[in-house]
């Protein structure tokens, strides 16, 4: 037991704040706990968590992808522009919005791993050229929606559960079970704790990293198409605040931003603090400009933690050295 909590300690304790944070707002502000509350905090939850999904896929590789919102938005208006609101045309358009997310992706994995521009100046590079060519198609104006089938789903429940948290809950099994036991995740570990390390290794670092971004470009298009279910108009910038809420929930999470260290199963409950504090903050009629100066600061110091956590490892590294020595 001891041994089970050493080793996921950072996890537990996400919990627990997240735990102790709910109760607190429940009590400084009487009926947030409520039925209606917590399905509406699921539901922000469920597009937060699966948007970090990609996030912390590559912050595992010692990435950052800051192209998340435009992504997003652009495989919203893809869906609601290729359908028509049709619910039939979901067949064949979804696949290929998956696609083009993925595509997306491998853009900015291509750039990173085998161009070797840096993950935060390739993926804002993209973030911008993406927001251009969705506001040179629509012309700058917000138009159409998701099809019916898209809004019930979103809308919808199964057992008093809401159906995206349903789904959030399935992928994040999925993805926890391709990190802790396929090859491919622990080699998102390896390259992430030491790129050279891995290489000589014999693990295709470069692929690696290409497959990160792929993954973070897929799981964006996927927030972004329930997101749109949500919606009576799709808007342009919809996917804006996810930008700095997936780091922030990744970093929250225990998750490295140097790389290698953390788990998804974190970044959840990075996710839960994130949206319960959003929650609370919109409760109180706090301006968005200063529920943004609030995320910076909880960045911040969620960042400052991991950096200690980092240095401290690699004291106690130089240490063992020296004394071997």
């Amino acid at each position: 037991m001891r041994n089970i909590w050493r080793k996921h300690s950072a996890i537990f304790i996400t919990y627990m704040i997240a735990i102790m944070l709910l109760v607190f707002v429940s009590i400084a502000r009487p009926g947030y706990g409520n039925i209606d509350n917590l399905n509406l905090l699921a539901v922000m939850a469920a597009i937060l968590g699966i948007t970090s999904l990609g996030q912390t896929f590559v912050v595992l590789t010692a990435g950052l992808d800051l192209s998340i919102p435009w992504m997003f938005s652009i495989s919203a208006f893809l869906m609601a522009g290729l359908s028509h609101g049709q619910d039939e045309a979901l067949l064949y358009v979804v696949p290929f919005v998956l696609l083009v997310g993925f595509g997306m992706g491998l853009l900015n994995g291509f750039g990173v791993a085998y161009i070797g521009i840096s993950p935060i100046i390739m993926t804002m590079a993209t973030n911008i050229i993406f927001q251009g060519l969705l506001i040179g198609i629509t012309g700058g104006m917000p138009s159409g929606g998701a099809p019916q089938a898209v809004k019930d789903l979103a809308l919808g429940t199964t057992l008093g559960i809401n159906n995206l948290f349903l789904i959030w809950l399935a992928i994040s099994a999925f993805a926890l079970l391709i990190l802790y036991k396929t090859r491919f995740g622990r080699n998102i570990y390896a390259v992430g704790s030491s790129e050279s390390v891995a290489l000589y290794s014999g693990i295709n670092t470069k692929n690696v990293k290409l497959m990160a971004f792929g993954i973070c470009g897929l799981m964006a298009a996927v927030g972004g198409i329930l997101y749109s279910g949500r919606l009576g108009q799709l808007y342009l910038g919809m996917g804006d605040e996810y930008q700095m809420q997936t780091i922030a929930t990744v970093a929250i999470g225990g998750v490295a931003l140097s790389g290698g260290k953390g788990s998804y199963a974190g970044t959840m409950g990075g996710v839960l603090i994130v949206v319960i504090l959003t929650g609370f903050l919109t409760a109180l009629n706090i301006h968005p400009n200063v529920q943004k100066i609030v995320y910076g600061v909880v960045l911040f110091v969620a960042v400052l933690i991991s950096l200690r956590k980092v240095k401290a490892k690699r004291t106690n590294i130089d240490e063992m050295i020296h004394v071997g020595r």
